[in-house]
């Protein structure tokens, strides 16, 4: 049994080691004309995510929490929308985001995978729902997306599968910990809707040129866009081998008394290894002592916070409850070694096995 963590759960250290010299001369090359924002690599950026998301424009923005407030700011203010259904388990950012526009917001339930409940098949009127692709799993396949105005998606984990489903806009994190991670925060908007995207171009920019609405200052750098650059000649080279990782576990712990939340024929984009077990609890401070460290996203749902207290639900938020209390993730990055996949299966199988 290893005394200390040998497994990181994040493995940006190494791959930082591995493209080093590609960062360092991005770095180089994004600093000596002078021009830090809204230069070339930021448009080659967005030239690349908007052929990465089969969409029509794309704005690049400091968070994918900002993107997100944008989108719901936009709704309210154009579609009079002023309710949004939120699945129960999210992270808190997609909560913060449509408060923070002025939204109501009602919780409903998820299925056993994280997804907002098929249930909702009419939307009330002056309402949006929001889907959330929770670890990667796509959405797609209980609402018809499309470019419908009455659905926005967060796309934060799952957005390399969304193909093209965006609703009224998508919203992406390149949070270090995601797939195509910055070097430091950013985010952006795709969509298919110009007015969207003429309101978010100047609502980051201060609301110019026209002054018309409050806004505000949000950009990422071209440091940040040149380093993106860099790791999206890589990402459907790391994508596979996240697929490849994934579909290995799966395999392995298809006999346990655990669930795989990635064991699906949904197109999935393995952003998180999420297994649901009855001994979480133990299960994680075991993993930890052998060596690997694991975490729980997220050790709350959406009503349970503080923030929250006042909402008027109409969902029972069963399933979401209980299936929060089971979560726990593996490190799961395109840097493992294959020693260390198997090794962190053998680990889960002894500890499920010994239990």
């Amino acid at each position: 049994m290893l005394s200390e963590i040998q497994i990181p759960h994040f493995g940006l250290k190494r791959q930082f080691n591995t493209i080093k010299s590609e960062l360092l001369d991005a770095t180089h090359r994004s600093l000596e004309n002078g021009v830090l924002l809204n230069g070339p690599y930021t448009k080659k950026f967005e030239d690349w995510l908007k052929n990465k998301t089969k969409t029509l424009y794309a704005v690049l923005l400091h968070s994918g929490t900002q993107a997100l407030e944008i989108i719901a700011r936009y709704k309210i203010s154009h579609y009079k929308s002023t309710t949004v259904i939120l699945p129960n388990i999210s992270y808190i950012a997609t909560l913060n985001a449509f408060l923070s526009a002025g939204h109501n917001v009602n919780l409903f339930d998820t299925d056993n995978y994280g997804i907002l409940t098929q249930g909702i098949i009419r939307i009330p009127e002056n309402s949006c729902i929001c889907l959330v692709g929770l670890y990667g799993r796509s959405p797609w396949h209980y609402y018809n997306i499309g470019n419908q105005k009455n659905i926005i998606v967060d796309g934060a984990q799952h957005w390399l599968v969304a193909n093209g489903a965006v609703g009224l806009g998508m919203a992406i994190s390149f949070d270090p910990t995601k797939n195509l991670p910055a070097s430091g925060n950013g985010g952006a908007i795709v969509t298919n809707d110009e007015n969207l995207y003429l309101y978010a171009k100047s609502y980051c920019n201060n609301a110019k040129p026209h002054f018309d609405l409050i806004g505000t200052n949000s950009k990422m750098s071209e440091q940040d866009c040149a380093h993106l650059l860099v790791r999206s000649k890589y990402l459907d080279e790391w994508q596979e081998r996240r697929r490849l990782i994934s579909n290995y576990w799966i395999e392995q712990f298809k006999n346990l008394p655990v669930c795989c939340l990635a064991d699906t024929k949904i197109p999935h984009s393995y952003q998180k290894f999420v297994l649901t077990t009855n001994n979480r609890d133990d299960f994680n401070s075991n993993m930890n002592l052998n060596g690997i460290e694991t975490k729980i996203h997220y050790e709350y749902t959406l009503d349970t916070l503080p923030v929250a207290r006042n909402f008027q639900n109409v969902d029972s938020l069963t399933i979401s409850n209980n299936l929060i209390k089971k979560v726990i993730s593996l490190p799961l990055y395109p840097e493992l070694t294959d020693d260390e996949v198997v090794y962190i299966a053998e680990t889960v199988k002894k500890l499920q096995k010994d239990k």
